[in-house]
């Protein structure tokens, strides 16, 4: 299900000469494509080339590094109701449509039968889609119904070999137990299988014996990666590794990257100031819908500039996304890193900035 016809996965006014088909697991060709065909041309609109849905602020597991500092009001809905996402949904294909659809949360399983809903609407336009999951809901119906679209990878959070360690970090009793079911049934349906692996100070012994678990439940790619100073690791200080055992992380991911060249790409984790300055460089590249109907221009950078609920996507996205990257808050902001962290402003737990 990785390879599948280009014209399936792009706006059919979207025209390629050089291939038929292209392998979504491969980014460095993807973006060799969007680059070719100008979509991320600053003169361009659409077909965006991917928007993430945070669908809901609302998660099953109450994990201690939590980024954006998800599952604090379960209690509370989100003003992006499913109705409202079905809505955005439309209102993106009628205006050319997007390459890939990331959809994360909170656990964006939670929206139920209305996930398939906006999936079914983008899918038929010729999404590609990224699902980001604890795996907690991926039951075999779920994956079952999954299955027929288009993936970049479904991703699912794993964080040890065994239940007691992923357990207590999820702070989720069985929480190991059925994302490692639900990663079989994901392998076995034939979708592309991406495990995202937290390294912190008390696992980082375990990778060697994690990329050959991920390989053995059918993986085709893992992520090993320290945690990002943002969200709840922020009030976790003792997750957060040293220097040295960031060497140490990056020894371990050569390593098995060469074990398992032409198996299983093995990969860490960029760090947030690079990837920030990458986004820069192409604005229109990506951004993200939150689940009050924000739009944050990334999810380490804490700016919005407009709201889906009160602004026309379209409208702002014209006016705004090149040059929000360029306002002087922004670059301050990035600029402020040291140690690839930001102590004065904690970004998913101080208040987003509006410009």
């Amino acid at each position: 299900m990785g390879l599948v016809p280009i014209k399936m996965t792009m706006r059919k006014n979207i025209k390629f000469n050089d291939a038929d088909k292209i392998d979504l697991r491969n980014e460095r060709a993807i973006n060799e494509v969007l680059q070719k065909e100008g979509i991320y041309s600053k003169s361009h609109m659409f077909p965006i080339a991917s928007l993430q849905f945070e669908l809901t602020t609302h998660c099953n597991v109450f994990c201690k590094h939590c980024y954006n500092n998800s599952g604090t009001c379960n209690n509370i809905p989100d003003l992006m109701t499913p109705e409202k996402w079905i809505e955005f949904a439309k209102y993106l294909v009628d205006h050319g449509g997007i390459f890939e659809c990331i959809l994360s949360g909170g656990e964006p399983l939670l929206l139920g039968d209305v996930l398939f809903e906006v999936m079914d609407i983008l899918h038929d336009d010729g999404t590609c889609f990224m699902l980001l999951t604890n795996g907690y809901l991926l039951s075999k119906e779920r994956v079952r119904k999954l299955r027929k679209y288009n993936y970049h990878w479904v991703q699912i959070s794993i964080d040890s070999v065994g239940p007691e360690y992923h357990n207590l970090f999820r702070e989720k009793k069985d929480s190991w137990e059925k994302a490692v079911a639900g990663a079989i049934e994901v392998s076995k349906s034939g979708m592309p299988l991406k495990i995202a692996h937290c390294v912190t100070r008390y696992n980082i012994n375990e990778i060697d014996n994690m990329c050959e678990f991920a390989y053995s439940l059918g993986a085709s790619c893992i992520t090993v990666g320290e945690l990002c100073f943002s969200g709840r690791a922020t009030q976790n200080n003792d997750l957060l590794l040293s220097s040295s055992e960031r060497q140490q992380l990056r020894l371990k991911v050569q390593e098995n990257t060469a074990k398992y060249q032409g198996k299983m790409k093995v990969k860490t984790s960029n760090g947030i100031q690079f990837g920030l300055k990458r986004h820069k460089k192409r604005p229109n590249s990506s951004a993200i819908i939150r689940p009050n109907g924000d739009i944050r221009i990334d999810g380490m950078a804490p700016f919005v500039i407009g709201n889906i609920l009160t602004d026309d996507f379209a409208n702002v996205w014209e006016d705004k996304i090149n040059v929000c990257w360029d306002n002087p808050k922004v670059i301050e902001y990035i600029s402020q890193f040291n140690d690839d962290r930001n102590n004065k402003f904690i970004n998913y737990m101080d208040d987003d900035i509006y410009i």
